[in-house]
């Protein structure tokens, strides 16, 4: 199903749900996924694509080569 990247906004393809998190993938960020308390954050709006990038590169940097993709999570934006 389509839904927005929530890094760069194109359009994206959601990945099955899994407990807390929704996997997306996008075409110019590939596979990744994002806690669902990000997006209850009040500032997850206001993230800038800078901001989301810095946090991808932080979850990739801990991403284990055999997990399924990085884990975006609150603690990658600080």
């Amino acid at each position: 199903m389509p839904v927005d990247c929530p890094i760069c906004h194109p359009s994206a393809r959601e990945l099955p749900r899994t407990g807390d998190v929704t996997g997306f993938h996008c075409p110019t960020h590939g596979g990744f996924k994002v806690a669902n308390t990000v997006f209850e954050e009040e500032d997850a709006k206001n993230y800038a694509r800078h901001e989301w990038e810095a946090a991808l590169d932080k979850a990739k940097q801990r991403t284990d080569p055999e997990e399924e993709g990085p884990l975006i999570i609150t603690d990658d934006f600080y």
